[in-house]
């Protein structure tokens, strides 16, 4: 991870750095001790400034983790990791191309949160990260560039609106019926982290303690339908975001989701996995 510094003199620093002259050429004028002890003053102020500028942000060190889902002109939370040195740091902002977030203080470690919002689907690449700080006086705002070169998959933006379904039948192979009266779906897709509303029947409580957060059992649904969406025609941007949008709904439903795309054909499916490939196909589409 390499990094390189700037440093910018703020309109209070330019009022700083010209009082600082304006002394010292007075003192080298007129002989007197007062204006060099003045000036003296002056420059160690803001030697000291320029010291502790570069110790808030030179033993910083940051990482990104991407969230498991980005969808493009949506705000997506990444976790932003801070480790740092025994002192406190103070003020930080890190900006991205793509969105900013403020730390007015951490020590040592610290996790947060960093909203990205990408405006394109597709591959995209964050090249580097920019730490800057007016600490401890705003005279200077020092900017440290932090190389991460990192690559996230960006889905296209979930679009609601009507989409021509080429087929909507029942899936072969999956007619069984749950039991009379339990409303529960049949087919176990695995474990994720809990969300409001769910029932406390389909909370995983052996996983939970292990994980020592909530986890609930994700099934599909009952109805045993497929759906195929055929892109096949000339694609355009609305097309795809209103796919997105489907498949996601669906999916959700409980349904089998297939696409068709003019050099991939993906099958019905319904596991967290097909999900995945369903998205990055429309993504790279």
């Amino acid at each position: 991870m390499r990094s390189r510094y700037r440093v910018k003199i703020t309109p209070s620093g330019y009022i700083l750095v010209g009082l600082t002259l304006a002394v010292a050429l007075a003192g080298v004028n007129t002989g007197n001790n007062l204006l060099y002890l003045s000036a003296s003053g002056l420059l160690a102020l803001m030697t000291v400034s320029g010291l502790l500028s570069w110790l808030n942000l030179g033993r910083i060190r940051m990482a990104l983790e991407p969230p498991e889902e980005i969808f493009a002109g949506l705000s997506a939370p990444f976790r932003l990791h801070l480790s740092g040195p025994r002192w406190p740091c103070f003020f930080l902002r890190l900006r991205t191309p793509y969105g900013e977030t403020a730390v007015p203080y951490f020590r040592k470690s610290l996790t947060s949160i960093l909203w990205l919002r990408f405006p394109r689907r597709g591959r995209q690449t964050l090249l580097s990260l920019e730490l800057a700080s007016g600490y401890p006086l705003g005279f200077f705002r020092r900017t440290r560039l932090v190389e991460v070169d990192l690559s996230v998959t960006v889905y296209p933006h979930p679009l609601p609106g009507p989409l021509e379904v080429s087929s909507l039948a029942p899936q072969s192979g999956l007619s069984r019926s749950s039991p009379a009266g339990s409303g529960e779906p049949e087919d176990f897709l695995g474990l994720k982290p809990y969300r409001k509303g769910v029932p406390a029947s389909r909370i995983a409580w052996k996983a939970s303690a292990r994980a020592r957060t909530l986890q609930i059992k994700e099934f599909g649904g009952p109805s045993g339908q497929e759906i195929l969406i055929d892109l096949t025609p000339l694609v355009s941007e609305e097309v795809l975001s209103r796919a997105t949008h489907l498949v996601l709904s669906a999916l959700k439903e409980g349904m089998a989701v297939g696409l068709k795309l003019p050099e991939l054909e993906i099958p019905p499916g319904r596991a967290p996995s097909h999900r995945r490939r369903l998205l990055e196909a429309l993504a790279h589409a």
